[in-house]
């Protein structure tokens, strides 16, 4: 069977199931991740895999079940880590993992957001040439962001599947942290950052601050991507906040 070019993975925890959470109300994270889904739907033609680690009832959310409708969205619904203690990061690529073994041979690439990101110039990152993950990385913090990228599902399984046993969140190592060190000896052709900033509407669920930025500061940033990309680096310097 032939692989389809992308996928679209959202990831989600309904009901927070660990210490490092900001927004723990359940209610209002279904809403949050609703009008998410709703607008991802109508925004990919793709299929689009919403995968969820709280053991969520979707069965009764007349919500989602109207969403499902479409035939590109599917609900993917497992149940509580066992991880309590080691943090939202180390949960979401634990359940990642076990996502990307069904669907590998489906796909060329996925597209990862974390559930409550919106991001609105999602149309025009996904067309960026990659040859292995497409992945904003800060040189400063040594950090990788993981709450949107994306990557080639052979580069996945060699290159990052399974790293998420070295995260600990009660110990301070999170899966930016994790993920950044895991690149560090990837040959850089097969890295590339962004060449626009992503742009994210919404909270934060590590800090619960806003997720907006100053339309100056993202040109300052995207003037820094295109030097960058002439020089052939791949990880940001400066700091924009």
């Amino acid at each position: 069977m032939e692989k389809k070019k992308q996928c679209l993975i959202i990831t989600a925890t309904i009901t927070p199931n660990s210490n490092f959470v900001v927004q723990s109300d359940a209610l209002a994270r279904r809403n949050e991740y609703l009008e998410v889904l709703k607008y991802y739907s109508s925004n990919f033609s793709g299929d689009i895999y919403f995968v969820e680690n709280s053991a969520f009832d979707f069965e009764k959310d007349e919500g989602f079940q109207t969403l499902t409708k479409q035939e590109n969205v599917f609900i993917l619904n497992f149940p509580k880590s066992n991880a309590f203690k080691k943090g939202k990061g180390y949960q979401e690529f634990e359940v990642l993992d076990k996502v990307l073994s069904q669907l590998e041979n489906k796909y060329e690439e996925f597209i990862k957001v974390s559930g409550r990101y919106l991001t609105t110039n999602f149309k025009e990152l996904i067309t960026q040439e990659n040859s292995g993950i497409v992945i904003d990385r800060h040189q400063k913090k040594k950090v990788a962001i993981t709450s949107f990228f994306r990557c080639k599902m052979d580069f996945y399984q060699k290159e990052i599947r399974g790293c998420f046993k070295n995260v600990n969140d009660d110990k301070g190592i999170f899966i930016e942290h994790v993920i950044y060190d895991e690149l560090k000896n990837v040959s850089k052709v097969k890295i590339d950052l962004f060449v626009k900033t992503p742009i994210y509407k919404g909270v934060s669920g590590s800090y619960g601050g806003s997720l907006n930025r100053h339309p100056l500061k993202t040109k300052l940033i995207n003037i820094e991507r295109l030097l960058l990309r002439k020089k052939g680096e791949k990880e940001l310097k400066k700091e924009f906040k």
